[in-house]
């Protein structure tokens, strides 16, 4: 499927376990519930270099994995909608961070980490 990384946006899934539009290898190991989605949007585009993550990137997320400070995540609020964004904390208080310095930060609030993005992957056909 896919994942916004700009706005929440809704989160569809079209797929039972075991069925994919298209099949990508990965390097990191994977569990069960591993699964993979295309990046849509600019939020997460460095003007800085790496780590970026254009439209187009497949990323692959664990959501078997306990987040940390730093971790690419995808989330998902109480609407059903996700995105996809850098976790960062300050103080007591979690906050979803786009790389791209023409979004704003967002508090974590009730919004759950569905994953942890182990690898992006960029394909060319």
């Amino acid at each position: 499927s896919w994942v916004q990384a700009g706005d929440w946006q809704n989160a569809v899934d079209n797929f039972h376990p075991g069925h994919a539009d298209e099949w990508v290898d990965i390097t990191c190991p994977q569990k069960a519930h591993t699964f993979a989605l295309r990046v849509k949007d600019d939020s997460m585009v460095s003007p800085s270099g790496a780590p970026s993550f254009p439209e187009g990137f497949i990323l692959v997320v664990e959501p078997e994995m306990d987040f940390a400070p730093g971790d690419f995540v995808v989330a998902m609020n109480g609407d059903e909608e996700a995105t996809f964004k850098q976790i960062v904390k300050d103080g007591g208080d979690w906050y979803l961070k786009p790389l791209n310095p023409n979004y704003r930060m967002k508090p974590l609030g009730n919004a759950k980490i569905v994953g942890v993005v182990r690898e992006a992957i960029l394909k060319f056909k």
